[in-house]
């Protein structure tokens, strides 16, 4: 009768000792687990190969789960903060999509990216004269005047072109010592293709002047030409 209680003693003691050790070494392997636990985050990254100066669509783009450790500091973390940006290099599928690798505000890009969709960009030269004292900034709108001198030597005046968008100015010219002054040599110009060839002819076949406007006159008028054949009749226009 003692060696059965001795017996079930000793079971009772073997029990709680080894629910004891498999209770510790659970706390061991769940402290481990979490020690070695990696920590994930999302970027997005391209998911399939996108080609340099393209407008990114969300079809392009898909988010990716990867280490922490992994994920570069550029990288965006939202398909909607890359939608409508333009990929200045190519970007390989499966490849994060890096800040510096997707031009969003154009405004701090090269001028190419600041053309709208359907736009052309074209440079003029100019003078102090013809181009208002060298007062034209970027973003100002202006007149152009185009004088031309046919094969019969008369003279004449057109307004060729009306609210013209002025994108960049400069060079501008340099005097004694390599100062700059304040009067560019030439102003580029925001112009549909179509005003585009006008320009060019211009360039080729006569004289620019060019009048500024109040930023918010955008009207256009009907203005005929002037020159020698009604210079008389146009004393006060």
């Amino acid at each position: 009768m003692k060696s059965k209680k001795r017996i079930g003693i000793i079971t009772v003691f073997l029990a709680l000792l080894t629910t004891g050790l498999v209770y510790i070494y659970l706390n061991q392997v769940t402290a481990t687990s979490k020690e070695n636990q990696v920590e994930m985050t999302n970027v997005v990254v391209a998911l399939s190969t996108i080609p340099a100066h393209v407008k990114v669509t969300a079809e392009m783009l898909e988010i990716k789960e990867i280490p922490v450790e992994a994920a570069h500091p550029d990288a965006f973390t939202s398909i909607e903060e890359v939608i409508g940006g333009i990929t200045n290099t190519e970007l390989i599928g499966g490849e994060q999509v890096l800040e510096e690798r997707v031009v969003l505000d154009a405004s701090d890009s090269p001028l190419a990216y600041r053309i709208p969709e359907n736009m052309r960009a074209i440079t003029v030269p100019t003078t102090e004269i013809d181009s208002i004292g060298g007062y034209i900034m970027p973003g100002d709108k202006l007149d152009i005047l185009v004088s031309y001198t046919p094969s019969e030597g008369k003279q004449v005046v057109y307004t060729q072109l009306q609210n013209i968008e002025i994108l960049e100015k400069g060079p501008y010219t340099t005097i004694a010592d390599e100062q700059q002054t304040g009067v560019p040599t030439s102003l580029t110009l925001l112009v549909t293709p179509a005003q585009a060839e006008v320009i060019a002819y211009a360039t080729l076949n006569g004289s620019f002047h060019f009048t500024l406007r109040n930023p918010v006159d955008t009207g256009k008028q009907d203005d005929p030409s002037y020159g020698t054949d009604n210079f008389d009749s146009w004393k006060e226009r």
